[in-house]
């Protein structure tokens, strides 16, 4: 049995989250230049601050253009993919969903409540995603008869729910320390945080290429 749009979904879906982990390395290396520069300024290296400041803005550019890439690449993956299994339809109508979520987060932006509650819906409809792909890989693998890829979809998930959950609480404890004067824990965090999401990235990755080989 071949699943030929799945298969050519799945390698799109692979290279958009190759893409989304440069992406978030990149964004956890921005996040965490800020706190360089107020060591600097604590120390009054003027050469440091600039050079942070410089590399803040090279690496934010840098990851914005990674990050349109890989949601193009997964939109058309995802599209694909659902030709042969459904579940990757629901990801999807979810995808879609995310867009709508985005705009109206950035509409809200100044203010500062809405804009934490669509940020934290924004990674729920983010995990929804990955729950229905992973899901679609699920069902593809017990067509194909193979149980270890259900297996390890299983526990996939679990290490995927259980570091976004880590993920939304770390970004609300930053959230609520940046409105006090402790800004370098708050930004410490988010750099924890990014931490988080490339762990989660790399054994997403993992699965997603162990798809690939059976899908082939």
């Amino acid at each position: 049995m071949k699943f030929t749009n799945a298969y050519q979904g799945v390698k799109k879906i692979f290279a958009a989250e190759i893409l989304s982990l440069i992406c978030s390395i990149c964004a956890t290396v921005t996040l965490a230049l800020p706190v360089v520069g107020v060591i600097a300024a604590a120390n009054n290296s003027q050469g440091g601050t600039v050079a942070s400041l410089g590399g803040f803005a090279v690496l934010a550019i840098a990851s914005m253009v990674l990050a349109i890439i890989a949601f193009i690449f997964k939109l058309i993956g995802v599209n694909k993919a659902s030709k042969d299994e459904p579940s990757f339809k629901i990801a999807l109508y979810l995808i879609l969903a995310g867009i709508a979520v985005s705009v109206a987060g950035g509409i809200f932006n100044s203010n500062a409540t809405a804009s934490s509650i669509f940020s934290a819906l924004g990674e729920v409809v983010n995990l929804g995603v990955t729950i229905f792909i992973i899901q679609g890989i699920k069902n593809l693998a017990a067509k194909l008869g193979d149980e270890k890829m259900v297996k390890k979809g299983d526990t996939i998930f679990k290490y995927i729910i259980a570091i976004y959950v880590l993920v939304i609480i770390a970004q609300i404890v930053a959230m609520i320390l940046q409105n006090s004067a402790a800004l370098v824990v708050a930004l410490v965090i988010i750099v924890i945080t990014g931490i988080l999401e490339i762990i989660q990235y790399i054994l997403y990755l993992i699965y997603l290429s162990k798809a690939k080989k059976m899908l082939e």
